[in-house]
């Protein structure tokens, strides 16, 4: 069986209508599900890493102006290397920071209101715990086939940033560094930018047959 296809960035001209359908799409839980997708594309955080947020948390990163989260993808990976290479002396990854800037923080201090800091911020339906990044991409994944957009997810949040910084600034270090990639490559295939190369290329060379 092949792999999926990797996600996609919501499109620009689709965003204001995802925003919209994602409230209506969910009936119970609006604000929660709005909040998830509004980081995500405003930090490049992964589903993974919001989830399990208490509003403590939340609290914490509106006073500080900025989240500090300790990515798992990258801690897992590091984990893993050093169970195999116990006498390795990697450094842990450092937590990858994001700042909070005006419009994020005014709709995290709206969410915030009247909650416990003890909770979690994003609750399931089952009581005393937060939802999945699997329940919540495939929300995502249904909001988008509403719209006809194919191959969206959780990580279409993380990828929306990312094309974002990229097509603000077409500076690839930036949107690596951004990132919290150690590979410039990694960012490129991210991106996609060899197939965009390819196809420039195939194209100037073609115009002078």
């Amino acid at each position: 069986m092949g792999r999926d296809a990797p996600a996609n960035p919501i499109p620009e001209k689709y965003y204001s209508r995802f925003k919209y359908r994602l409230e209506e799409y969910s009936k119970k839980y609006p604000k929660r599900n709005l909040m998830i997708f509004y980081i995500g594309v405003g930090t490049g955080y992964r589903g993974q890493d919001i989830m399990d947020l208490t509003i403590g948390d939340l609290r914490n990163a509106i006073e500080n102006e900025k989240f500090v989260i300790q990515e798992k993808k990258q801690y897992e990976a590091w984990l893993t290397y050093m169970q195999e290479n116990p006498n390795s002396k990697r450094k842990r990854p450092k937590p990858r920071e994001a700042i909070i800037e005006s419009r994020l923080k005014r709709l995290l201090k709206d969410f915030v209101k009247g909650k416990s800091n003890s909770e979690y911020a994003f609750p399931s339906n089952k009581t005393g715990e937060h939802i999945t990044s699997k329940s919540y991409s495939d929300i995502l994944a249904e909001v988008g086939r509403s719209l006809g957009l194919k191959h969206i997810s959780g990580h279409s949040m993380r990828k929306t940033y990312a094309h974002r910084l990229w097509e603000s600034t077409r500076n690839i270090e930036y949107v690596r560094d951004a990132l919290g990639h150690t590979d410039i490559e990694t960012t490129k295939k991210y991106l996609g930018i060899g197939d965009e190369i390819k196809v420039k290329a195939a194209r100037i060379a073609d115009d002078r047959l």
